[in-house]
């Protein structure tokens, strides 16, 4: 598996943001945990929401940027 950040993508962080946002993802990004070009997600969920999540964050959010 190929890491990438977001800045890979030619996306700031707050449209790759809001990108999540947009296909149902709730995060936010790690600015106010002094990690600027970090995405902070909540997991406290079944493990199937979670692989739906990342499935979709795949697909419509990291791929469309591609």
């Amino acid at each position: 598996m190929v890491r990438r950040t977001w800045k890979e993508y030619g996306k700031s962080i707050d449209e790759v943001q809001k990108a999540g946002w947009d296909v149902g993802v709730a995060w936010q990004d790690g600015r106010m945990f002094l990690h600027p070009c970090a995405i902070r997600m909540n997991l406290a969920l079944p493990l199937s929401r979670v692989k739906e999540a990342f499935e979709r964050l795949n697909k419509y959010v990291f791929k469309a940027c591609e």
